[in-house]
This record gives structure tokens, sequence and C-alpha cells, in this order.
């Protein structure tokens, strides 16, 4: 996140929250429906529909890539807000008076 000074600051929260939003990426893209139905018929076009066919069945299966990656995203920032968070507290208990 952006601090005061221009720079970035990540913290073990904004690292969560981040996770969270992935994760409500992931759901949107698992809840979207396709796009056609059987609508064979009403293109008029046999071309047209293996077509339709075609691109429905690869956005179905690049959905579900999509879907996996921003899963694995969503569980990496999720496992580096705990490390974080233990190094955190490792650091803080390590200096005299800090814990």
């Amino acid at each position: 996140m952006p601090d005061a000074a221009g720079g970035f600051a990540v913290t073990p929260g904004s690292l969560t929250e981040l996770a969270g939003s992935v994760g409500r990426v992931r759901d949107h893209l698992d809840g979207t429906a396709d796009l056609v139905g059987d609508c064979s018929a009403a293109l008029g076009s046999g071309v047209v529909s293996l077509a339709l066919h075609h691109f429905v069945t690869g956005w179905r299966d690049g959905r579900a890539q999509i879907g996996a990656e921003v899963d694995a995203l969503a569980q990496m920032l999720s496992q580096a807000s705990g490390v974080y968070a233990s190094t955190d507290g490792d650091i803080a208990a390590a200096i005299p008076g800090g814990s």
C-alpha cells in the first residue's frame, strides 16, 4: 500500500485484505454463467453456431484456468500475511523490551 512518503508499506493486515479481494474476484469468475445457451437455430448458420460453441467452450476452459490461478494467488497472499505477522512477532520478541 502507498505510504505518505510515496513508497510502499506492506502489513499483514493489508495482505489479508488483498487476499480477500482476490478471493472475491475468483468468486465472481466462478459465478459467471456461460453467456450462450442453445441458440443454434436462432443463428441460422451451422458455421456461426460452431464458432460460437468453440468460443464458449474456450471461455469456460479459460475461466476455469484463470479461477485456479486467482485462487492460488489468494492463498499465497494469505500465507504471506501469516509469515509477515510471525516474523514481525519474532523480531519484536528478540528486541529487548520490544515484546
